[in-house]
């Protein structure tokens, strides 16, 4: 599939026009990577460099959080990503750090861009930029909303008491 067919089936560039995602998929810095189960594509507290989509495959974002039962880090999965979905955002933004680790629970095809690069563009091209930056935002909003409904139905701590900063 050429790139842009994987960019028009993107959710965050959905919308754009032809010229647009042309404009996009004329990036020298796009490559294709291939994964196998078990990689890891990039982990938690990295710098942030690159800005990926995924073509075909399953990968999982997850935390490293603390076991007691263990007394270890434990990998905790945050979200599953699907065809089409991006994912290492950060390197969109600053600070350019990585919050969690993509790790492939399927025989994965991905696709990057460097982020700087991809920056480059959105400020030549305010108006592209400001469009996919909107998608991004979408994005990023439906996933802390299934992250809030995950963490709403793991089990209960009582609320910690809340005292004056006066006290």
């Amino acid at each position: 599939m050429n790139l842009v067919q994987v960019l028009r089936r993107c959710e965050v560039f959905v919308g754009l026009d032809d010229s647009c995602l042309q404009e996009v998929a004329s990036l020298s810095s796009w490559r294709r990577n291939i994964y196998n189960v078990g990689e890891f594509i990039f982990c938690e507290n990295d710098v942030a460099k690159d800005f990926y989509i995924l073509e075909e495959g399953e990968v999982n974002l997850v935390v490293a959080l603390y076991d007691e039962t263990s007394k270890g880090l434990t990998q905790t999965p945050v979200d599953i990503i699907t065809k089409g979905a991006v994912f290492g955002w950060s390197s969109l933004v600053a600070p350019h750090s990585l919050t969690m680790s993509a790790i492939c629970v399927k025989p994965s095809t991905v696709v990057a861009v460097d982020g700087v690069e991809l920056n480059q563009l959105f400020d030549r091209d305010c108006s592209l930029g400001y469009e996919v930056m909107r998608g991004l935002v979408r994005v990023i909003g439906a996933r802390l909303r299934d992250l809030r409904r995950t963490l709403a139905s793991t089990e209960k701590v009582p609320p910690l008491e809340q005292k004056s900063h006066l006290e």
